[in-house]
């Protein structure tokens, strides 16, 4: 996953209709604790957004870093997923992994969508908790990411909060921008104008 459940990309444009704004985040620290707040806007209303986000066997085809991404739980069980990630410059990342335990709410009338989420069993992470949030608003779907956590290995006191900032804003831009790719092409769009993956 690449810390997370969800990034180097920026923001791409090609046509007013998949256009988005660019994803803010913040990353504050205590000791080893890393605690994210991140937001981003989608051109499709709550319920698409939410389906994106929820797709966690595809998120490696779009998110930037997740390298695996994988429900290992039985029908019946607590949701249960695997992923595998990079963070970090190239040469530099490093390989996070994680499964996480989740309870899915799906956005319904007068109700946000949420996604939330711990770690469980194995990975290199100490904690990761936290909860993706999906809501309607005037631009299409408002998508908020908090997270809190702690790894298991050495993060630089800087560089790391910087670099994670900026990957998690990557991520999020992706997802808006798969979330416009999937609505365009539910709303028939040519082909020509639909940004790849």
């Amino acid at each position: 996953m690449r810390l997370t459940v969800y990034g180097l990309a920026g923001l791409l444009a090609l046509c007013p209709a998949l256009a988005f704004a660019a994803a803010e985040a913040m990353v504050d620290r205590q000791d080893r604790v890393l605690y994210v707040s991140a937001s981003v806007q989608a051109p499709a209303p709550a319920g698409a957004c939410y389906s994106v986000l929820s797709d966690f066997e595809r998120l490696p085809e779009f998110v930037p870093g997740m390298r695996y991404s994988r429900v290992v739980s039985q029908p019946g069980e607590m949701l249960r997923v695997e992923q595998v990630g990079v963070t970090g410059p190239a040469i530099f990342g490093l390989t996070v992994r994680v499964t996480l335990g989740i309870a899915l709410t799906p956005p319904g009338s007068g109700y946000e969508g949420r996604i939330d989420f711990s770690s469980q069993g194995p990975g290199n992470l100490r904690q990761m908790q936290g909860a993706w949030q999906v809501r309607d608003d005037k631009a299409g779907c408002r998508i908020d990411y908090r997270a809190t956590i702690e790894p298991d290995f050495p993060v630089p006191p800087l560089l790391g909060t910087w670099v994670m900032r900026a990957q998690i804003e990557g991520q999020l831009d992706a997802i808006a921008r798969e979330i416009g790719r999937r609505q365009a092409v539910e709303a028939g769009a040519p082909l020509e104008a639909v940004p790849p993956r």
